[in-house]
Parts: C-alpha cells; structure tokens; sequence
C-alpha cells in the first residue's frame, strides 16, 4: 500500500515519479516492458522544444515551455548529452514551384505564436543568412536557438535514478491485468502480485486510453501515427547539418513536418512521416523531403532507422485531468508530440493537482 501508482514509465511517468517522490510521496511504478522508454519516448526525434509550434495558452503550449527550460536545466547540471542545436524553420526554393505562400503562410503563423509566447527567435531573410546557420537550399527562415536535442537513454536513466533515491520502486514485466477501486484506494492487479495505492496516475503512453477505460474512468478516442525515421549516412561530419533543420508547415498538419535532425552521437537523420499505423512510409517520401534542402542527396544517402507510434487527439492537446475524486485518478491521454520536451512541466503540474487534493 502505497501513496501513488504511476502506470507506465516513459519519459513522462518517470519525471512524474520523480517529481512526486522528492516532495516526500510514495510512489510505485508499474511498467508493462522490461525497461523505461520502450515505446514512444525512445522512438521520436528527441527534440527539447521551446512550444514554438504550438498554440498559445494550450497545455502543450505552457507545460513545453516550462518543460524544456527545466529539462535544459537538468540536463547540464547532471551531465546529460545535450546539443544546443537550435532550429531553423525554412522556406525550401521547391516552395516556389509547389505554391511559395503556403510555406510563407505557415511561417507567419510561427512568427505570430512566438512572439506571444516571448519566445526568443530571429527572422532569416534570404539564402545567405540560412546557409550561415545551415549548409542548405533555402530562401528564408526562422531561428530559434533555445532548441536542443537530447540523448533520451541518459536523460531517462537520470530521473529513474533521483526518484529511486527518493524512495520509488520500479516494477518492469508487469502489465495491468486489472483495475478496481475501493472507498480509500485503487488495487493495481498484475502477474507479479497486486499493488494498493490512494491516488493512481494514468501514464501508459499508447495504452492510456485503455486504462481509463479499465479504471473505470472516460474512453477517449485517440488516433495513432506512425512516424519513419531514416538515417542520413555519413552524419553530421559528411553533411555539415550541426541545426535542426524543419520545413515550414501549415498549423493543421499531422506533424512538425520531415526534418533534419542531428544527434548527440554525430549522426543525422530525416524524419517523421506522419502515416495511419501500421502502413511503413515509402522512401522517396523522405528523399523528396530531404531534397528540398539538400538538391544533391541520393536514394543511397538514406537508410532505413526506426519508426515510432504517437497517439493524437481530436484536440490537438494533452488531456491531463482528474477523472475521478473518489479514489482520485489522474488521467494523461494523448501525450504525443511535445511530450519528451514538456516532461518536466507535465510532473509539475501533476504534483501540483495531487497537493490541490
């Protein structure tokens, strides 16, 4: 009998229990892989985003901007690989054929949701000033240098670590097999036993959904995407690509867009498509993409990486929201893109319903 249970222990769930076991709860984690970050955190393009892309005043909007300073924060005082990469969202010179004011559309709408954000950013006018920041085809942007990229294996491992000193457990191989509640608490039924705890936080990434459902709580409806992501042979030394570099893409798109995206480790990679699971992207889709910047790229340059599935809301933003009081249960439902970059921001503001309580 415990405190709190956190279900799932992606990136998110593991900031929360970290969060919440340093202000003095008791927290188990339950996991259904024999890791942390098996699903979507690991499989995305491991971005610290601002919340640049998105819209003002939304939750994804708040808790990305919060998120991704502490993360920044965190990373550099525990060590963690990080590459203050910045981004470079840009005009392609194919958007002159492919009708230029769609892209220039989309990056006026950035322009406007920085500026109400306070989002430090700079305007790049023409294709010098895009080629000093990145060896690319490109007749103007924007620059955000507070983007980083992370390596999300250290990153995770970092805030198991704290919370375990904290005092949380950690529970791998254990898939829910049901969930019922009494008056005072929930009981948390796996293979490895039953776990009893007051308050039940609802972080299983891909499954939450069904959670809530088994928890007796609302059935969401959530899409899933799939995402491809290809690696560009000969990395960062080869192609001279140190920025994430992302097209400039209308606000109701399913993605970011495919981008350039350099890691921690020296390579690159382009991605992600944006697909119905579990249909496999084609690979031109990501040579054309990838050709828009880089004219001279060829089929061979790309090889197939991994790909990552992200679940999406009619919404287009978090569900965090308590959805029962008697016992309380906490529900997170559509955490997809900037889930990684608001993790912090997220366990903050979940401590901070568990204390209104």
């Amino acid at each position: 009998m415990g405190d709190i249970c956190i279900i799932g222990a992606g990136v998110v769930g593991c900031a929360i229990a970290r969060e919440l076991a340093r202000h003095g709860f008791s927290v188990t984690v339950i996991e259904t892989h024999d890791a942390a970050a098996k699903e979507t955190s690991a499989l995305n393009s491991r971005v610290i985003h601002s919340g640049f892309h998105e819209q003002p005043g939304t939750l994804k909007s708040t808790l990305a901007l919060e998120g991704s300073r502490r993360i920044i924060q965190y990373a550099e005082n525990r060590g963690i690989a990080l590459s203050r990469t910045g981004m470079l969202i840009a005009v392609p010179h194919g958007g002159i054929r492919e009708g230029l004011w769609r892209e220039a559309g989309a990056l006026w709408n950035l322009w406007r949701n920085g500026k109400r954000q306070n989002i430090p950013f700079r305007f790049i006018p023409n294709p010098s000033g895009v080629r000093q920041i990145a060896p690319i085809h490109a007749l103007a942007g924007i620059f955000i240098p507070s983007v980083c990229v992370i390596c999300v294996e250290d990153f995770v491992a970092a805030l198991i670590e704290d919370a375990k000193a904290a005092g949380a457990e950690f529970i791998f191989e254990s898939p829910v097999v049901s969930i019922s509640s009494e008056k005072t608490h929930y009981v948390i039924q796996t293979p490895q036993g039953r776990i009893k705890a007051e308050i039940l936080v609802n972080s299983a990434g891909l499954h939450a959904h069904e959670i809530s459902v088994m928890a007796s709580g609302p059935e969401y409806e959530v899409e899933f995407i799939r995402g491809d992501y290809y690696e560009v042979l000969g990395g960062i030394a080869r192609w001279g690509i140190r920025t994430l570099v992302y097209p400039a893409m209308p606000s109701r798109s399913l993605s970011k867009g495919i981008h350039f995206g350099p890691r921690t480790d020296g390579r690159l990679f382009i991605g992600p498509s944006a697909t119905p699971t579990p249909q496999e992207a084609p690979k031109e889709l990501f040579l054309q993409a990838a050709r828009r910047f880089l004219p001279d790229i060829e089929e061979q340059d790309l090889k197939w990486a991994y790909a990552g599935v992200r679940p999406k809301l009619p919404t287009k933003d978090f569900i965090i929201r308590l959805d029962r009081t008697g016992p309380p249960f906490i529900n997170l439902i559509g955490i997809d893109s900037p889930g990684l970059s608001a993790s912090m921001g997220i366990a903050r503001h979940v401590l901070e319903m568990i204390q209104k309580l």
